[in-house]
């Protein structure tokens, strides 16, 4: 509004800028043409009073016609923020109603996006339930193949069904097979001899089998077949048979004749080497060389000690009287490595104190020679053993899995020979390398202190003749 009216003020000063310039004009050509034609012109203060009223009034005009056009200007401007304001609510209520829509519309499409993600769900779990269904069947077919069970396919019949039928058949198998029933048939003695006889079954759990040739109660031998049982009482289950149950009979409980039931062997050290394999026999010829050296050891060391507490007090006590060849004597009485350390050092005793000790150490080292024999191999079997049982477990478990690789899980006794190797080798290789390396480090202690004793029993002897004769 402010600019409209400056700028209608603006248009107003030109105006009368422009009308005073046409008087000016006028009166210059009035002038020209006076000062052309001379003639006297005389303004009079009435035409002055006229000439300014003729300007107010042609200002009054302009300015009333500048007023009524920016009143018009004026209604039109706000005729048209009217019209704009109107049009933006419009529009905007406009785009409020496409956004609702949107809105609408994407909720709508999350909907049927969740609906969809179930109906795959239900599917699948369909699915899943279908193969179930299939899988039940094919086990319940394989698995009641071996009893002789079955039942006719039907088209007819679904999937549930069927498994309703197989339910319904093996119910009334495990009925019939929960009594106890009395059959002729064939079982083997505990020789490997196949009898023909009677067998009473307990349902399918156990088995007693009699014949003339010998009775007792059956374990499996694989394939359906039954073998007596070495822990039986053939007496006991005769008398079963002969309606005589008054006497405890043993029975052996099983899960299925499918499968032999080996006799559980006693284990020996042989038996338990054997199974490690090479390796393992290997440690137990370590572990027997390793037994030998201690032994061996232990007797060098108890000859080295002997009696040299009792020796040296006799030497102390000569060599207190004075008589030095007497000490000497004494001491060529025991043959231990003590006796031969005092011996060099009672020889050599009216020498000067060094030359004495260094004969003293050079006879140590030499004796020490003998004492340490045999500890550092020892020690060495005592860390290779377990090293060797490490060796023997990588080299079962390879085994293992070359055999796992070849025939799969479905056999234990395939693995079991890996495994064994595995398992023994460590086993055999712990039990050498502990005793070797405990022994082992007994003794080295124990020969330190045989090695004390001698640099004692010296020194001791040197003291007591350098305080005698002083």
């Amino acid at each position: 509004m402010i600019d409209v009216n400056k700028t209608l003020l603006i248009m107003a000063c030109l105006l009368i800028s422009a009308k005073a310039v046409g008087q000016d004009d006028t009166q210059t050509e009035a002038t020209t043409q006076s000062s052309d034609n001379p003639a006297p012109a005389v303004v009079t203060q009435a035409q002055e009073n006229q000439a300014q009223q003729d300007i107010d009034m042609a200002y009054k005009k302009e300015m009333a016609l500048l007023s009524s056009q920016v009143h018009n200007l004026n209604e039109r401007i706000g005729q048209f923020k009217t019209n704009a304001r109107q049009a933006q609510v419009k529009i905007e209520s406009e785009v409020n109603t496409l956004e609702n829509q949107l809105l609408t519309a994407e909720n709508q499409a999350r909907a049927l996006e969740n609906e969809h993600v179930t109906l795959l769900r239900n599917q699948q779990s369909v699915e899943d339930n279908q193969q179930l269904l299939e899988a039940t069947l094919a086990q319940a077919k394989s698995s009641m193949s071996a009893y002789d069970i079955s039942i006719k396919a039907d088209e007819d019949l679904s999937k549930l069904e069927q498994v309703q039928a197989w339910v319904n058949k093996v119910s009334e198998f495990l009925t019939k097979q929960s009594q106890t029933y009395q059959t002729d048939g064939q079982f083997y003695l505990a020789d490997g001899t196949s009898v023909d006889g009677q067998l009473l079954h307990i349902g399918r759990i156990a088995t007693y089998g009699h014949s003339d040739q010998g009775s007792g109660a059956l374990a499996p031998a694989g394939e359906g077949q039954l073998k007596v049982w070495e822990a039986n009482d053939s007496a006991a289950v005769a008398a079963l048979f002969n309606g005589n149950a008054e006497a405890l009979s043993p029975v052996f409980i099983y899960e299925s004749t499918l499968n032999a039931i080996e006799e559980k062997k006693t284990k020996t050290i042989l038996s338990v080497i054997e199974s490690g394999g090479v390796i393992a026999w290997i440690i137990f010829a370590l572990g027997v060389i390793a037994l030998i050296l201690i032994i061996l050891r232990f007797i060098f060391l108890k000859k080295s000690s002997a009696s040299t507490e009792k020796m040296m007090n006799a030497v102390v006590h000569e060599i207190e009287q004075k008589d030095l060849q007497s000490a000497i004597a004494k001491a060529q009485t025991k043959n231990s490595a003590s006796a031969r350390v005092l011996l060099s050092a009672l020889r050599n005793i009216k020498r000067n104190r060094e030359h004495i000790e260094d004969i003293v150490s050079e006879s140590i080292l030499h004796e020490s020679a003998l004492l340490n024999r045999f500890g550092s191999m020892i020690l060495v079997i005592a860390t290779v053993a377990p090293l060797l049982g490490l060796l023997g477990t990588v080299t079962g478990m390879i085994s293992t899995f070359d055999i796992i690789t070849e025939f799969g899980t479905g056999d234990p006794k395939l693995l079991s020979s890996g495994i064994s190797i595995a398992l023994v080798t460590t086993e055999i290789g712990l039990a050498v390398a502990i005793p070797a390396l405990l022994f082992g480090n007994l003794l080295s202690g124990w020969s330190e202190r045989i090695k004390d004793d001698m640099e004692k029993a010296a020194l001791r002897a040197i003291n007591v003749y350098q305080k005698t004769v002083s």
